[in-house]
């Protein structure tokens, strides 16, 4: 009867010097510190493997994150188009809108409430700007519910400075003030 010389396992094939487990677990660490060794020499064969057949690479990408997911394999792939949602981690629902001057990100993602109120406006909105649900419903984004909050005012200071900053303010938004 012979043993495994890491783990004094029985071994089941007579030629083996190690078991299964054991073979697996050092194979695997063999692997991970050659890997360290030589990460250069790695990153070099995988590069050149990827711009042999990068379709490959892409389709492998996909698949991944259909099962990590848990999305079928079968499902077509849907790319959003403009005007199309979905709902973020926030729990505000985002559209695309690729161009516009409030969009999120370089893919034109934008929050359809922030949309509706910059087209209600006819404008962007500006630095310090948001938008407020009225009953606290992220997801109703009727314009009866919206109102445009300003976050920006000065805190503290010469009170001449914030008469200033109020005059200033004001006409921003149209309004004329008379001393």
């Amino acid at each position: 009867m012979r043993l495994c010389k890491y783990c004094n396992a029985q071994l089941t094939h007579h030629a083996a010097k190690v078991c299964d487990g054991c073979y697996k677990k050092h194979i695997l660490e063999y692997g991970r510190t050659y890997r360290e060794k030589n990460k250069i020499l790695c990153q070099e064969r995988s590069k050149a493997s990827y711009l042999k057949k990068p379709e490959h690479y892409l389709k492998k990408r996909k698949e991944n994150y259909r099962r990590k997911h848990g999305i079928a394999l079968d499902d077509p792939f849907i790319k959003r188009k403009d005007g199309e949602g979905s709902i973020d981690a926030q729990g505000y629902k985002t559209i695309t809108k690729r161009g516009h001057p409030n969009q999120m990100d370089s893919k034109g993602r934008i929050r359809e409430h922030v949309y509706i109120m910059s087209e209600y406006l006819k404008r962007p909105l500006r630095k310090g700007e948001s938008v407020h649900h009225k009953n606290g419903d992220r997801l109703d984004n009727r314009i009866e519910n919206l109102e445009l909050w300003v976050v920006g005012q000065p805190a503290g200071g010469r009170v001449e400075d914030k008469i200033k900053w109020c005059i200033e303010f004001l006409s921003q938004y149209g309004y004329t003030v008379s001393q």
